[in-house]
């Protein structure tokens, strides 16, 4: 779909290997233990010990194209697949 996948965390990079590991990522993790795309996406909400995870969906322009705040993983990567989808017709 000529989409490119990101993860952005405060985790540190050997975390986030961990991570890729775990779950069989395919898609690339930068690791902002500064914050500052964290904060730059209004995405620093924390609830108890983990971070909310959003998904912010950027159009070739740049500009924030759309915005799941709360994130179920399960049937997530369809509704993302969808959204590019339609926003492609338009």
């Amino acid at each position: 779909m000529n989409a490119l996948v990101v993860g952005v965390s405060a985790d540190k990079p050997e975390v986030q290997q961990r991570f890729i590991d775990k779950f069989e990522l395919t898609f690339p993790m930068i690791s902002d233990t500064g914050k500052s795309i964290i904060d730059a996406y209004g995405a620093r909400e924390v609830l108890g010990v983990t971070a909310k995870r959003k998904t912010f969906l950027i159009g070739p322009d740049g500009r924030i194209a759309h915005v799941w705040p709360k994130v179920k993983v399960e049937g997530h990567a369809d509704e993302v697949v969808a959204m590019i989808r339609k926003l492609a017709q338009a």
